[in-house]
């Protein structure tokens, strides 16, 4: 299956992921296998926000592309987020602080719908992604010293199998596989896109 309208996936998210609230319970994925075993024990919490934004050509997802200065993941296109700080109450809580630090989101005009399913970096982080509705007119004040471009992709494109490429990579000593999906320039992949490709699974193709 794949994206139909906005309600249709609100009201899949608020039926099959995580509330914004309590323990998760979704199965966590990602790259656990490549953070080594010493470090396991130090593993960091994230979060990023998913922003979705219900455009009058239809509803898009907004997204950044990091700095080529940046001395981590340098140009690479993410959601707005990042580290769990100890003045956040909890991981919704940093990715409504770090969307709008980077893009200027109001947190008191974000309608939160749910979690997703925790993401392990083979950084040794466990990230938090929290999906939330911005405003119609929503228009991003990105900060230039964490975001290079601000852009949007339509769900529509983001929850369709048929737009998902597999890569490959030689890292750590190991062949990785990796879903990708380029728009109009922009390569989203990495973390960000196996982010995409769990919440996509978990929506559209599971029957639950």
């Amino acid at each position: 299956m794949t994206f139909s309208t906005l309600d249709d996936f609100v009201s899949r998210a608020l039926d099959r992921l995580d509330p914004v609230t309590g323990q998760p319970q979704l199965p966590e994925g990602g790259d656990l296998d490549l953070v080594a075993e010493h470090d396991r024990d130090q593993i960091r919490s994230a979060a990023v926000l998913i922003p979705l934004i219900p455009r009058d050509t239809g509803p898009t997802a907004l997204f950044t592309r990091r700095p080529d200065t940046m001395a981590a993941h340098p140009g690479q296109v993410a959601f707005p987020g990042g580290k769990v700080d100890e003045s956040d109450a909890d991981e919704v809580g940093a990715a409504l602080r770090e969307a709008k630090e980077e893009v200027g989101v109001d947190p008191d005009r974000v309608k939160l719908i749910a979690r997703s399913a925790p993401y392990f970096t083979g950084s040794a982080f466990r990230i938090t992604p929290v999906i939330g509705l911005l405003p119609a007119d929503f228009r991003p004040v990105p900060d230039p010293g964490e975001v290079a471009e601000v852009f949007e992709t339509p769900l529509s494109f983001l929850f369709d199998k048929s737009n998902y490429r597999t890569g490959q990579a030689h890292w750590l000593g190991r062949q990785r596989r990796y879903t990708e999906m380029p728009w109009q320039g922009y390569r989203i992949w990495g973390v960000t896109a196996g982010i995409v490709r769990v919440l996509y699974d978990r929506l559209y193709e599971e029957e639950i």
